[in-house]
């Protein structure tokens, strides 16, 4: 898949069901979000389970953009993917995909390759290397959601 620019918003195809909830923990667009106890939204926190495929939007609305944190108490405008649509995500320090790669949560937000029997999320749209870059710096993918 050639690539021409940097995607500046997350939903790059589809429209998804929009959401919105508050925040009870720093979220950054394009991270794959869940509700906790509490109903308040969430990095999705269980590695290589099953998730809605929820991602957060930047908050367009007040003049933020992909790379703009949500705070604690902010209100996450998210949507819950459909199969087929294209989101750019957050992809886990220290991951190298292909394209064509299954992907699944990393229990942080973000998303890893799927390496066993992890509940996949989407599929890499593209190829990204952050395996030297573990701790350093986080890389975004292109992703069809499964």
């Amino acid at each position: 898949m050639a690539l021409k620019t940097r995607p500046t918003k997350i939903q790059l195809k589809g429209a998804g069901i929009k959401e919105e909830g508050r925040a009870a923990a720093i979220i950054t667009p394009g991270m794959l979000v869940t509700l906790n106890a509490s109903g308040a939204i969430i990095p999705h926190d269980t590695a290589g389970g099953a998730a809605e495929k929820a991602f957060a939007y930047e908050d367009a609305l007040q003049g933020k953009t992909i790379n703009d944190d949500y705070a604690v108490g902010d209100l996450v405008f998210y949507a819950i993917q459909r199969s087929g649509d294209v989101v750019f995500a957050w992809l886990a320090d220290g991951e190298n995909v292909a394209e064509g790669d299954g992907l699944s949560s990393n229990g942080d937000g973000t998303l890893q390759k799927i390496s066993g029997t992890e509940s996949r999320v989407a599929i890499a749209l593209e190829a990204v290397n952050l395996s030297a870059t573990a701790n350093t710096v986080r890389g975004r993918v292109r992703a069809r959601i499964v």
